[in-house]
């Protein structure tokens, strides 16, 4: 077994989340050795972590168990450079300071913004004026941010990918009937190279039928969304013995 042992978020008592139940299936089908815990035993350290014992929680319990042991937390993905051909928008990087600089004009056209490196900070949204910014007044002007040019999509999808291959996929937003193309996505899967062992590409449709890229998530901390529990597991611990350097 690469791991010693699996921690898996508990809240109250209960399982977290329907990703740490999924992920409590999926290595105990594996046999790997499991452990609760609660908010605080992570927090207050209590927990021996090593790079070889994997932590499975939400995005900020994840990032304190990483910073425990001494590695680096990996940015968030957002549009990755080898895949910005199938974004379909102008994508560029900015500042907050920036966009409130933009909007002072009566005339600025809506722009999409979200975190480029906090990605908690605030929830991706689209400004059209004041109204927006308002509920940012709390971020400093050296907030960075990606910005893109607002795209409607009917449908979205998310695909797991592992070692370069689709282990699963679920519609999370919109029309079901309304699916990806599926060569623009292993058109897609293919090219991102480099790229982490294990990801999902969100993909979209849009309104006049183009399938787009939404945005690339990284697996340490990603929603399991009904996919296989085994599949899931086996992202979780590739992704995580990357991040830490453990050889996969």
């Amino acid at each position: 077994m690469r791991l010693r042992r699996v921690y898996i978020k508990r809240s109250g008592g209960e399982i977290a989340s329907e990703a740490c139940y999924a992920a409590w299936r999926g290595f105990s089908h594996l046999g790997y050795p499991l452990d609760f815990f609660e908010w605080d035993d992570l927090t207050q350290k209590c927990l021996p972590l090593d790079p070889r014992t994997l932590v499975v929680g939400g995005t900020v319990a994840v990032h304190i168990a990483l910073r425990q042991i001494g590695a680096t937390v990996p940015l968030p993905l957002n549009l990755p450079a080898p895949l910005l051909e199938f974004a379909g928008r102008e994508i560029s990087e900015s500042t907050l300071g920036a966009v409130r600089e933009r909007f002072r004009s009566p005339d600025a056209a809506s722009l999409f913004i979200k975190p480029l490196v906090e990605t908690k900070s605030f929830v991706g949204i689209v400004v059209t004026g004041a109204t927006e910014l308002a509920r940012l007044q709390h971020l400093d002007d050296d907030t960075r941010i990606q910005m893109a040019e607002p795209v409607t999509f009917v449908s979205e999808w998310r695909y797991f990918i592992h070692r370069g291959v689709v282990v699963g996929l679920a519609h999370y937003r919109g029309e079901w009937s309304m699916t990806p193309n599926s060569n623009t996505v292993r058109r897609a899967v293919a090219g991102y190279s480099p790229g982490p062992v294990a990801c999902a590409l969100d993909f979209g449709v849009t309104t006049d039928g183009r399938t787009l890229l939404v945005e690339a998530n990284d697996a340490f901390a990603l929603g399991a969304r009904g996919i296989d529990a085994v599949a899931y597991a086996r992202t979780l611990e590739d992704r995580w013995l990357q991040i830490v350097g453990v050889e996969t």
